[in-house]
């Protein structure tokens, strides 16, 4: 192979894995534990309308699209935030949970 057809191959891999951790979105349960809503809101981008409860955290997890969420340390939140996240994946086929 050519020169330019193995830095086409490099750059092209670089580029999809690029993609692929703009879609990947790490919330760490420590750091959500004191404020969830607040700290969801920032890392997730939700708009300033954002109503900070659960309803509105399913709401807007619907709506994303093309979302990896990794929760770490997920163990240590509360049972209904969890399943608010756990709810809108299984709503949302564009959202994929990973709870660890």
């Amino acid at each position: 192979m050519t020169n330019k057809l193995l830095e086409k191959r490099r750059l092209r891999k670089k580029l999809k894995k690029m993609i692929d951790n703009m879609n990947e979105i790490v919330l760490y349960g420590e750091e959500m534990k004191e404020n969830p809503h607040e700290y969801i809101k920032e890392k997730l981008d939700f708009p300033e309308y954002y109503g900070e409860n659960l309803d509105a955290l399913y709401d807007c997890l619907c709506e994303l699209p093309d979302k990896i969420i990794i929760i770490k340390d997920s163990s240590i939140l509360d049972e209904d935030l969890i399943a608010t996240f756990k709810d809108a994946s299984v709503e949302n086929p564009d959202l994929k949970l990973i709870l660890d």
